[in-house]
């Protein structure tokens, strides 16, 4: 009789560990389930930029930009000249600026139409909004170009080599970029402020902390920390190249992709907090969310969901390599575009971006690449 008590004991244990484990509160919501996706023709290397009313714009290799509906239907497309490497950004009247490989800066009406073009030379450099509507953009041609609102140059900016990072600007309207080995920081009149070397080419994108540190990689594969005043602060090594461009979470920590592999965290001071492996490189910019959760895409065909502490929390497969950098949603969509030519829309956990600094690529969803852009 003893034994048949300890025998149905034990199974109702058993029935009892295995529901908590079904409905316990480190198994609800973890996402990571798709919702949608939307196909383009080509790679969509390009981040989407999210507009007010929901608008996701996103760039493909198809020569065309996107505007789709929150549910996933296509509002309209517009063909551009070439390739679409580059990302959206939106401006205060909802203008959508983006570049191609054409040497064009396209500006699109809400519409879809053409409200006009500038010629420059091969954009793979995102643009950025100044306060005072001012888009900067930077070339191949080894030109920062600033354009006034209605399409007229407003001044250019030669650096010394082609320009592929997307500029950043601070609280002060500096402009920084990176061309070649170099750093720039640019003033608001189009004059050198001062000038940061590097060890290795820049691809990376700037970001800027709110004591107006500016962290950016290098493909001499470290993260470099540079003063407001172009000194240097600190350097971080990772294993390999640095394309990734870095975010900034709510508790400070600064968070890079690296070629070797591997997403790192790492403290405001420069030392390692975690390092995350996945099973490519990571080229792709991480995204946080409201509740912590750092988001980013690898070339092992995946975007990873990754807890605070560095652990997983989901994974996503896609079709192809994710070099375009996740973009999360007001209602915790997360949305990223893959080298097998679709767009994703994916269940997240976050309610919107973190309350950080510099929280995605080109700081906002309306990819205004500035420190107090909205």
């Amino acid at each position: 009789m003893r034994k048949w008590l300890l025998i149905l004991l034990l199974v109702s244990l058993i029935f009892i560990f295995c529901d908590e484990k079904v409905i316990g509160p480190e198994e609800k919501d973890i996402g990571g389930t798709e919702k949608w996706s939307f196909e383009t023709r080509n790679d969509v290397e390009s981040s989407p930029a999210i507009a007010s009313d929901g608008t996701i714009y996103v760039g493909s290799g198809d020569d065309n930009l996107y505007a789709i509906n929150p549910d996933g239907t296509l509002k309209w497309s517009f063909l551009t000249g070439l390739w679409i490497g580059s990302s959206p950004a939106i401006g205060s009247d909802s203008t959508i600026y983006v570049g191609a490989y054409n040497d064009t800066l396209y500006a699109i009406n809400p519409d879809g139409t053409l409200k006009w073009k500038f010629p420059t030379g091969v954009v793979e450099s995102s643009p950025a909004i100044g306060s005072d509507g001012t888009i900067y953009v930077g070339s191949w041609d080894y030109n920062l170009y600033a354009v006034n609102p209605d399409g007229t140059e407003k001044w250019v900016f030669a650096t010394q080599w082609q320009i592929r990072s997307s500029p950043a600007i601070d609280n002060y309207g500096i402009i920084y970029v990176a061309s070649g080995t170099n750093l720039y920081a640019v003033n608001m009149d189009g004059t050198e402020r001062w000038t940061f070397s590097m060890g290795g080419y820049v691809i990376s994108s700037p970001a800027i902390s709110s004591n107006g540190t500016i962290y950016v990689g290098s493909l001499d594969s470290r993260l470099y920390a540079i003063n407001w005043d172009g000194t240097e602060r600190w350097r971080f090594s990772t294993g390999s190249y640095i394309r990734s461009s870095p975010v900034i979470g709510s508790t400070g920590t600064i968070y890079v992709g690296s070629d070797d592999d591997s997403l790192y965290a790492v403290n405001w001071d420069g030392t390692k907090r975690w390092t995350f492996p996945t099973g490519g490189d990571i080229i792709s910019s991480p995204a946080v969310g409201s509740d912590g959760t750092i988001y980013v895409g690898s070339h092992d065909d995946t975007l990873y969901a990754i807890n605070e502490n560095g652990t997983r929390k989901w994974a996503f497969a896609t079709g192809g390599d994710v070099n375009s950098s996740p973009a999360i949603g007001s209602d915790g969509t997360i949305y990223v575009g893959s080298d097998n030519g679709d767009f994703y829309a994916i269940e997240g956990t976050s309610e919107g971006l973190a309350n950080s600094p510099w929280p995605m690529f080109h700081h906002d969803l309306k990819h205004s690449g500035r420190a107090d852009g909205l």
